[in-house]
C-alpha cells in the first residue's frame, strides 16, 4: 500500500536526535501522534493484517507503547492471540511477556511495531519469543525508518510506509563526531 500521508501523521522532524535506544539518528517521529485518530490508520492496519495472514500466525506480539497498539489491532482483525511485550524492570531494551497461560511454545508469532528504525525493540521481542519456544515468522510496522528491513533477518518485513533516515550506535554517530548538538524534539 502506498503511504498516502501516513508519515505525516507522525510529524517528522530532521536534526540530530538521541533515539533512547543507544542509537542516534537524523529523524524524530512523534509516534504517539500516529494513534491520535485510530480510524485514520484502518487502511494501513488492514493491509498489514492481510500480509500477516499469509503466515498463518497464532499470535501478534508488540512492544509496549505503539507497537502493542498495532499488534492488538492486527490480532483483532486476524482473530488470533495478542502478546504485549512490556519493558522489563524499566530497562530500555529488555522485555517480558505478560502471562501466557499454557505457554506459547511452537506458536507462529508475528511481531508488530509502530515504527522500525534500528530494530532494537523488534529484535528484543524476537529473542523473547524464541526464549518462550515461539517462532517469529514475520515483522510488520506502520513505518519503516531508513534501512529497517534488517530488524529480524530471518523473517519477512512489511511496512505500510517508509521514510528515509539514518541511525547509528551512539559511539559511532557521525553527527556527534562533527560536534552537531542534539536536537530537542518539538512538542
Amino acid at each position: 500500500m502506498v503511504d498516502s500521508g501516513l508519515t505525516g501523521l507522525a510529524r517528522p522532524q530532521r536534526g540530530h536526535f538521541d533515539l533512547g535506544t543507544g542509537f542516534h539518528g537524523d529523524l524524530w517521529l512523534d509516534l504517539d501522534a500516529l494513534f491520535l485518530r485510530p480510524s485514520l490508520l484502518r487502511p494501513w492496519i488492514s493491509e498489514l493484517a492481510g500480509r500477516l495472514r499469509e503466515h498463518r500466525v497464532d499470535a501478534v506480539c508488540g512492544p509496549a507503547e505503539g507497537g502493542a497498539f498495532l499488534a492488538l489491532a492486527i490480532a483483532g482483525i486476524l482473530e488470533v492471540a495478542f502478546l504485549p511485550a512490556y519493558r522489563a524492570n524499566g530497562e530500555e531494551q529488555g522485555y517480558r511477556l505478560a502471562g501466557t497461560p499454557g505457554g506459547i511454545s511452537g506458536w507462529r508469532v508475528a511481531i508488530a511495531d509502530d515504527a522500525v528504525n534500528a530494530g532494537t525493540a523488534v529484535r528484543a521481542c524476537a529473542g523473547l519469543l524464541r526464549g518462550h519456544g515461539a517462532v517469529p515468522v514475520a515483522v510488520a510496522a506502520l513505518l519503516a525508518v531508513g534501512p529497517a528491513t534488517a530488524a529480524v533477518p530471518e523473517a519477512p518485513f512489511y511496512a505500510a510506509g517508509a521514510i528515509d533516515s539514518q541511525a547509528w550506535p551512539e559511539d559511532q554517530c557521525p553527527l556527534c563526531a562533527r560536534g552537531t548538538p542534539l536536537t530537542a524534539p518539538a512538542a
